[in-house]
């Protein structure tokens, strides 16, 4: 009698384990793409399907000013140090943006002009320099990369 009595609380507790994970992944959400890029659907066991409007995640241009700096201090660790010692002149502006592209130019501490060309809606990125004295106009680089991926550090 003991040994059922055993059996018969350990099923329950199994089974109540597996109620209750299998609540938790009913109640998560899943989003599911439409044909309208603005618009996804949000389906959940406990609630009908609704649509919601997600704006364009068109990046800013402080968004852009702010992710080049990061990239620029990851790929060049002493780059802070320069720029805080004010040795050399190093400095980063927009020079252009419109509803498609913003280029970002950093001004290395070297003399280079580097310009970022950032494609708004992609984040997509590829690189330029110009080296007064050096270059006789402003070359592209093997240099790509995503913008939305150094928003943060």
């Amino acid at each position: 009698m003991k040994k059922k009595l055993i059996v018969a609380v350990a099923l329950i507790m199994v089974l109540g384990m597996i109620g209750c994970n299998s609540k938790s992944k009913t109640n998560q959400e899943k989003i599911e793409g439409t044909d309208d890029p603005t618009s996804v659907t949000i389906e959940s066991k406990d609630s009908e399907n609704e649509t919601v409007d997600i704006p364009d995640a068109v990046i800013t241009d402080e968004q852009a000013l702010t992710a080049i700096k990061n990239y620029c201090y990851i790929n060049n660790p002493d780059l802070e140090a320069i720029e805080k010692a004010g040795e050399y002149p190093v400095y980063w502006n927009i020079t252009s943006s419109d509803e498609k592209q913003i280029v970002v130019l950093f001004r290395s501490y070297t003399g280079a002009e580097v310009r970022y060309y950032i494609d708004k809606n992609s984040g997509d990125t590829y690189v330029t320099e110009f080296v007064p004295g050096i270059l006789t106009e402003e070359e592209r680089t093997d240099e790509s990369f995503n913008v939305k991926d150094y928003f943060t550090r």
